[in-house]
C-alpha cells in the first residue's frame, strides 16, 4: 500500500482511481491499506477478502463499511457467482458468464480488474451506469481467463467476442 499512496502523490485529475487489494495487505499493511482505501473511488475484492476487511461474514454489511471508510464503490468478485457492485444506495449484480468448463481460475481478479479500469478509461467516465457496465466487461474478460490455462483464453479474447459476451449477461440480468 505505501507504493500505491507514492503512485497517487503523483496523480493528476484522475477519472477514477481503484484498488484491487489482497489478504497479505489486509494481515500485515492494514494502516496503510485503510490511508489508500481513503483516497480511492473503487476497491474490487473477493469475497474472502471483503470479509476479513470488514470483519465480518456478510458481505453486504462489509461493503458498507468499507464504503463508510472512503471509496464510492466497492466490487465484490464471487467467482463463478459472478461480481457485485456495492455504492451507497444500491447495488447491481452481474453473473458470471456461462461456460461449459473453467480450467484454469489463475489470473480471473486480474482479469477482471484490467476489464473494468480498461472500460473506464476507454469511455472517460466513472458515473454509476458506467461503473456498472465496466463490472460487465470485468465478469466477460475473467470469463476468457478461467476457460484455458495460462493467458490462452486472453490471447484470443476480441472486442466484437467481449461485446458478444457481455450481450449474454445483459439479457441474463434484463431480459
Amino acid at each position: 500500500p505505501e507504493i500505491q499512496l507514492e503512485v497517487l502523490s503523483q496523480v493528476r485529475e484522475p477519472v477514477a482511481v481503484a484498488l484491487d487489494t489482497m489478504n497479505y495487505w489486509i494481515e500485515n499493511r492494514r494502516s496503510a491499506l485503510d490511508e489508500v482505501l481513503r483516497k480511492v473511488d473503487v476497491v474490487s475484492v473477493n469475497e474472502a477478502e471483503v470479509r476479513q476487511l470488514a470483519d465480518t461474514h456478510n458481505v453486504l454489511k462489509a461493503a458498507r463499511e468499507i464504503l463508510a471508510r472512503g471509496p464510492r464503490a466497492v466490487i465484490v468478485k464471487r467467482a463463478e457467482h459472478g461480481a457485485q457492485l456495492f455504492m451507497e444506495d444500491r447495488s447491481f449484480w452481474a453473473p458470471a458468464y456461462p461456460l461449459e468448463e473453467v480450467r484454469d481460475p489463475t489470473g480471473a481478479g486480474d482479469a477482471f480488474a484490467g476489464g473494468f479500469i480498461g472500460h473506464l478509461a476507454r469511455t472517460g467516465k466513472a458515473d454509476d451506469a458506467t461503473l456498472r457496465r465496466a463490472v460487465l466487461h470485468g465478469t466477460v474478460c475473467a470469463s476468457y481467463a478461467v476457460e484455458t490455462f495460462s493467458v490462452d483464453g486472453m490471447e484470443r479474447a476480441t472486442l466484437p467476442g467481449v461485446d458478444g459476451r457481455i450481450r449474454v449477461l445483459e439479457a441474463l440480468v434484463a431480459p
